[in-house]
């Protein structure tokens, strides 16, 4: 996980990190093409996640999902399982789904508002996540969420996961606390 300086200091915070599993709720998936226009005029195969303010390019295997707040961003043929949805009956038109309820659990640790910062993720290709940002709500703090690992029968953050930025206005209505 390569993130700003202005928050190295998450790495060494684990009493900081809470547990959370994903919650169901309504999105849209559509198949990937690098020839289609999405939401960035005049360029062809390239989504721009409004949230944090990234452009990504589009493949012509996987799909596109559009988010609670309109964010975009690209998905692999795995991650499809997430959205409950027969991957043949998607096509270039975005559908709405829900997504599923998974057993996976995610370290996560809000932000506080008044810290910008970044967080290079590389799902296929490289792209620079802004937290924080100027010009939309965030809540009280937008948060880094990672995946987990077991060490010692306890689910502790694994900093190798390149994570992601979840923003704090929309952070409830995509996840809730683990109960395990």
């Amino acid at each position: 996980m390569n993130i700003s300086e202005n928050i190295k200091w998450i790495m060494d915070s684990t009493k900081k990190w809470q547990l959370y599993t994903n919650k169901s709720y309504k999105a849209k998936i559509q198949l990937a093409s690098s020839s289609q226009i999405y939401n960035v005029p005049d360029k062809a195969g390239v989504v721009y996640n409004c949230l944090e303010d990234s452009y990504e390019k589009v493949g012509d295997k996987g799909y596109v999902v559009t988010g609670l707040a309109g964010e975009m961003w690209p998905i692999g043929e795995s991650a499809v399982k997430k959205y409950n949805v027969n991957p043949s009956s998607v096509t270039l038109e975005p559908k709405e789904v829900d997504t599923v309820e998974t057993d996976t659990v995610y370290a996560g640790i809000r932000i506080p508002l008044d810290t910008k910062f970044t967080l290079e993720v590389d799902y296929g290709e490289k792209a620079i996540l802004k937290g924080n940002r100027e010009s939309i709500s965030h809540g009280q703090g937008d948060y880094v969420l990672v995946a987990t690992r077991l060490i010692d029968s306890k689910y502790q953050p694994n900093f190798e996961d390149y994570g992601r930025i979840v923003n704090g206005e929309i952070f409830n209505k995509l996840y809730k606390a683990f109960e395990g």
